[in-house]
């Protein structure tokens, strides 16, 4: 293991936020580009063919939702091994998370390659949208490994300090996909014209590519983290501790998607346009998100890097700083979503009543950025510390208990603006509960790793 390029337990705090904010920041709004490319590429296809992607993403979201959790889990042991000088115990754990990442993905395709129809009719897809979006969702499924193995080596890189290595990855993965998106969507040139299905071949093509680069750069010994010399057998007894904290990760991913498709299950009620109205308006979302999610990726490794190292209140710092920062940052961005919610959406369709719909949501979601921003970083933050019940725990009071049952009353009582009323107040709601958890302080007790 090498000296990590960026110590995260000395210097100036805000430094070393900025330090692996932006690079992260900057991958995720990559990423996100690729998606809205992908969207505005299959919005020509028409309202079914948003349907289809949507529905079908957001199913495959939450039955991979484990590789949060992989993530997660070492993001938290690996920097706290490295706050804690402990070299050949972080190099383990990263090559355990490693296998962990290649054998979870093809579980999950073999189980769910043959039920992807039975869960887009759940969702109350119509006819053309099942036709569409089942094999995109099953070409998905079974590059899912590629998902898992980049975002496990990407956790692997960002919890040494360094973000700028899964910055460039993601710069070429990107680059590929919006290449390949137009070239077989359409069936430009020589490709054949695939259409939905095109989108999700020019995804797993793009992450695989990714994928490649990391691997090259930690077997010969370029990153803070080597696998070059690390013995590959299976350690089962680092696995469970992975997966022990990681678990509550996945769960709080897996709570949060279960609640949004119930949410577009409610939405699917009022029609398609409302439903490609609401996948839009969550695309903007996450690209608003993703600023917010630089921090909050860049204050897990802080805070565990420092609890390994004993120093508690620089975590908290670290964490305060770093939830003000993405607060005012989001809050700004849903400001000029909010004055201009009709240009935003008229990026993604040219249909009026998808327009007027989504114009509605997003001024309900956009005056709810700041206590997203709060929650996310805080979550992160007692993630890094080790705490990933806490989180797991409000995630499903806010979502379900609240959000959902909220969403469906208001639904019933003054139809589709209920569900955008109900969604913006759970928001509130967990932005509030992980902010009070966090000033609590219970976290500070958390110390994973022990000297060997």
């Amino acid at each position: 293991m090498k000296k990590s390029k960026h110590d995260l337990t000395q210097g100036s705090i805000f430094k070393n936020l900025i330090y692996l904010a932006w690079p992260i920041a900057l991958s995720n709004i990559l990423q996100d580009s690729f998606s809205v490319v992908d969207m505005i590429f299959v919005g020509k296809l028409g309202a079914e063919a948003i349907s289809a992607v949507d529905m079908s993403s957001n199913l495959q979201r939450l039955i991979s939702v484990l590789s949060l959790g992989i993530s997660m889990g070492t993001v938290v042991l690996v920097s706290q091994s490295i706050g804690a000088q402990q070299r050949e115990q972080g190099e383990n754990i990263a090559m355990q998370a490693l296998i962990l990442s290649m054998i979870c993905p093809l579980a999950i395709a073999c189980i769910g390659f043959p039920l992807a129809e039975i869960g887009l009719r759940l969702l109350g897809a119509e006819e053309e949208v099942v036709r569409l979006g089942v094999p995109y969702l099953r070409i998905t499924l079974l590059g899912g490994i590629m998902m898992f193995v980049s975002m496990t080596l990407g956790s692997i890189f960002r919890a040494g300090g360094d973000s700028l290595t899964p910055m460039v990855v993601m710069i070429v993965s990107t680059v590929l996909n919006i290449v390949l998106d137009p070239l077989l969507i359409f069936g430009i040139w020589k490709f054949p014209r695939l259409e939905v299905a095109g989108s999700a071949y020019a995804s797993v093509i793009g992450r695989s590519a990714g994928v490649v680069i990391f691997l090259y750069l930690c077997f010969i010994g370029r990153s803070v983290i080597s696998l070059k010399h690390v013995k590959r057998r299976i350690d089962l007894s680092v696995m469970r501790q992975i997966l022990r904290l990681g678990i509550f990760s996945s769960m709080q991913g897996f709570l949060r998607h279960a609640s949004r498709l119930g949410f577009i299950r409610v939405v699917a009620i009022h029609g398609t346009k409302a439903v490609a109205a609401y996948a839009i308006c969550m695309r903007l979302r996450i690209l608003v998100m993703h600023l917010g999610f630089g921090f909050a990726n860049a204050v897990a490794p802080m805070v565990g890097q420092n609890v390994g190292a004993g120093q508690i209140d620089r975590a908290e710092k670290s964490a305060n700083l770093a939830s003000g920062l993405a607060t005012v940052l989001m809050a700004v961005l849903g400001s000029l979503l909010f004055i201009f919610p009709h240009l935003s959406i008229r990026i993604f369709t040219s249909q009026t009543e998808v327009i007027t719909i989504g114009s509605v949501y997003i001024r309900y979601l956009s005056a709810t950025f700041a206590f997203i921003a709060i929650s996310i970083v805080y979550g992160r933050a007692l993630n890094g510390a080790g705490d990933t019940v806490s989180p797991m725990i409000m995630t499903f009071i806010c979502q379900l208990g609240i959000g959902l049952l909220l969403v469906i009353w208001l639904s019933y009582l003054v139809g589709l603006k209920g569900v955008w009323i109900g969604i913006a107040l759970s928001n509130v709601v967990q932005g509030l509960l992980m902010w009070w958890w966090f000033r609590r302080g219970t976290w500070k007790t958390k110390r994973l790793m022990e000297k060997k």
